[in-house]
This record gives C-alpha cells, sequence and structure tokens, in this order.
C-alpha cells in the first residue's frame, strides 16, 4: 500500500506543477509587456540617480582660484582667521573696545579686493560669498558699536556662515 501511495503523491504533485507551468504558458505577452515595462523603468530610474549623483559630485568639488597675488591672497586670509579667534576671545570676555576692534579689522578686509581681480573675472559665487560677507561685517560692526551682545553674536555668526560657505567651494586644502 505504501508503494501505491508514493506514486500517487508524487504524480499529484506533478500533475500540479503541469497545471501552473500551462498557465504561464497561456500568457506569454503579458509577461513579455511586464518584462519590457520592468526594464524601461529600470533604465529611467538609473539615469536620474546617475544625474543626482553627479550633481553633488560637483557641489563637493573645491573650485581652485587662480590669479597673481594667490599668495598675498592667503596671507590676508590668515590675518582674518586670526581676527575671527580674537574676536571670538573678545566675545567670550565682554571686552566691547576690543569687540570694536576686531570687528573693525574684519570689516576693512574685501576678500574680492584682496584677489587683485575685478568683480567680473571672478566666480559669481565667490562674488556672492564675498557680498555676503561685507553685509555681515558692517552689520556686526553695528552691533559692535550698539553695544548688543544678542545681535553681535547673530552677526557673527552669519560672518562665519560667509566664510564657511566660501571656502566649502574655493579653499584649497593646502593652506
Amino acid at each position: 500500500m505504501i508503494e501505491f501511495w508514493k506514486p500517487n503523491a508524487i504524480s499529484k504533485g506533478l500533475s500540479h506543477l503541469k497545471v501552473l507551468f500551462l498557465s504561464h504558458k497561456q500568457s506569454p505577452i503579458s509577461i513579455n509587456v511586464i518584462i519590457m515595462a520592468s526594464m524601461i523603468l529600470f533604465v529611467l530610474s538609473c539615469g536620474k540617480s546617475e544625474n543626482a549623483v553627479s550633481d553633488k559630485k560637483d557641489e563637493e568639488a573645491v573650485t581652485v582660484l587662480e590669479f597673481e597675488s594667490m599668495s598675498s591672497f592667503r596671507l590676508d586670509m590668515k590675518e582674518l582667521e586670526y581676527y575671527c579667534d580674537d574676536l571670538t576671545a573678545a566675545i567670550k570676555k565682554k571686552k566691547w573696545e576690543k569687540i570694536r576692534k576686531y570687528a573693525g579689522k574684519l570689516g576693512k578686509i574685501k576678500p574680492v579686493a584682496l584677489t587683485g581681480l575685478k568683480k567680473e573675472e571672478l566666480p559669481k559665487d565667490f562674488v556672492k560669498f564675498d557680498s555676503e560677507y561685507n553685509l555681515s561685517t558692517v552689520k556686526l560692526m553695528e552691533a559692535a558699536e550698539a553695544e548688543a551682545m544678542d545681535q553681535l553674536n547673530i552677526e557673527y555668526e552669519k560672518v562665519k556662515q560667509a566664510c564657511d560657505d566660501c571656502h566649502a567651494k574655493y579653499k584649497e586644502e593646502d593652506w
């Protein structure tokens, strides 16, 4: 009896698979349509994500500025960094005389002017960052004159953000 049971179980399983196979065999057009649609979606989606990745790489790339006075420009940028450090220390100690002094020094330095080039010869982003920096330093000096600590902190953060934005795009690593 066990011998009859095994072939029956196997034949039942095979007949079930046969039914499945035949049901898929009856609609080859729908399978082809699904495969083609999947391939088209895959190709279209791949192109979009490649563009997005390449855009991010372009944003992260550092643009090299080239002009004759590059070494002088780097020294002036280092000087700005020292003024920022001194201003930070003065703000922590609430020494208004020094705050006004270093805010004024930050306001006198104009990055576009330091390049020795005309605005038209520089990248638009660099000029935009320079404008943001200049506007923020003017407001920083006004807050220092008014001895308004809250406003001073806000404007100083804007100055640092303008510097950070510019450095993210233009500062070379070997400075």
